[in-house]
């Protein structure tokens, strides 16, 4: 079976996915969104994760911002300050 392009395999992100990297952009923790969704800290992971590969991005910082400029109706319009600055303190030690 021969490879499919990027642009066939394509798929948009669930609700729970967007949910996920809007809560991450505000800087809440798995642990935090877990307790908000009612559900278990991997399942957070794991949406995340798949988030992530669906957007082609490596990174949390950089999921959040391929978010924001691919799905603009999902809310997530915020200020990636805090988490930026995280990832740039990390960086740095």
């Amino acid at each position: 079976m021969g490879k499919r392009s990027a642009a066939s395999r394509a798929r948009p992100l669930t609700a729970r996915e967007c949910l996920t990297l809007d809560w991450i952009g505000r800087d809440r923790t798995h642990k935090d969104i877990a307790a908000e969704l009612g559900i278990s800290i991997n399942t957070v992971a794991n949406l995340a994760a798949k988030a992530y590969r669906k957007l082609g991005a490596h990174g949390a910082a950089a999921a959040v911002l391929a978010h924001r400029d691919a799905h603009p109706w999902c809310g997530s319009r915020i200020d990636f300050g805090p988490i930026l600055d995280r990832i740039k303190a990390n960086r740095a030690t």
